[in-house]
């Protein structure tokens, strides 16, 4: 499935409405699908299954988000040369997690590939053990992961990922298209491309201590994966970062000047949308932290009604437990 719009007019101004409509029909669970949507101007969101980046067009050349993997950058390359008479310029990383890190490598006959500072050491350490990703479970503790422990894109390409063939995907395999990248920023960097501007921004350890967040000036816009929904519980918790870090990196995303997200996996959304996934946060540290001080087991929190408030979002299920659990684990360690 593609979904295509070549709208040449600044969508900020049309309607946020009609762009949020538009990026939702994106995310259709279950329905493997790819496609490109513009949400402002020269700006576009880029849909591989359920992962998403982002690219702004510049009169010479265009700035890219994460690459996904090597897949879906060879097919975006295709789309990219077949629309635009630009090359990719830029490639900005997110964070060297393997599920949006993987590719870069297509774009670099043309481009600059720019990470945080940390994503070499986070890296190295993943390679030598294994990526910390919700969608892998070390059920044995050995780490390496046998068929049994992992599921998604990585269950799907097992025995592809599996290049020595002895049954077990480690950090290595698993890793093994996550380009380091050539130019490392600490705090803030800011590139400028025909014309237009996108900041990368560090607010903090989350998700993975090489976090960045894309602030797009002009298009109001930021981009951020993994640490950022919107409409969603948390998922990619605790990561790295501790619960506190998390909402400390949230508030530091809040006090950017934008008014659209676009997060790395759920739907395009306001910053009132990540104001309330701030607010969940806060609310997630309150009441585990009052079962600690209390006493209460964790098997208590877990059968009481708290954070029912949040019963409406789709993934209430079984996230409120994993959230509660992995809190929970944070404040009493």
């Amino acid at each position: 499935m593609k979904t295509i719009i070549k709208n040449t007019a600044p969508l900020v101004y049309v309607g946020l409405a009609m762009l949020l409509q538009a990026c939702s029909q994106q995310e259709v669970p279950g329905t493997p699908s790819r496609g490109i949507v513009q949400i402002a101007e020269d700006l576009y969101r880029v849909q591989d299954d359920f992962h998403f980046t982002v690219f702004l067009v510049t009169p010479e050349g265009i700035i890219l988000g994460d690459p996904i993997n090597a897949d879906a950058a060879m097919w975006l390359k295709g789309e990219l040369a077949e629309r635009f008479d630009v090359p990719v310029r830029y490639v900005l990383y997110s964070h060297y997690h393997w599920d949006h890190a993987s590719g870069a490598q297509v774009f670099d006959d043309t481009a600059t590939i720019i990470g945080h500072a940390n994503m070499p050491i986070a890296l190295a350490d993943a390679i030598a053990t294994f990526p910390v990703q919700v969608t892998l479970v070390d059920a044995n503790g050995d780490q390496k992961f046998d068929r049994e422990e992992v599921s998604g894109e990585l269950a799907q390409d097992f025995d592809e990922i599996d290049t020595n063939g002895d049954g077990f995907l480690d950090g290595g395999e698993i890793l093994v298209d996550v380009m380091l990248p050539e130019v490392l920023y600490t705090e803030r960097m800011t590139i400028t491309l025909g014309g237009k501007t996108v900041e990368l921004i560090h607010p903090g350890p989350s998700h993975s201590t090489d976090t960045t967040v894309l602030l797009f000036p002009e298009q109001r816009t930021i981009y951020g994966v993994d640490f950022l929904n919107v409409q969603r519980l948390a998922f990619g918790f605790p990561g790295d970062g501790t619960l506190q870090q998390w909402i400390d990196s949230l508030r530091a995303v809040e006090a950017l000047d934008f008014d659209i997200v676009s997060p790395g996996h759920s739907s395009v959304g306001t910053k009132e949308d990540l104001a309330a996934y701030r607010e969940y946060f806060e609310d997630l540290q309150a009441v585990v932290t009052d079962a600690v001080d209390s006493g209460t087991t964790l098997a208590d929190l877990l059968s009481s009604d708290v954070l029912t408030d949040y019963s409406d979002l789709p993934n209430y299920d079984p996230q409120r437990d994993r959230n509660i659990e992995e809190a929970y684990n944070l404040l009493t360690q």
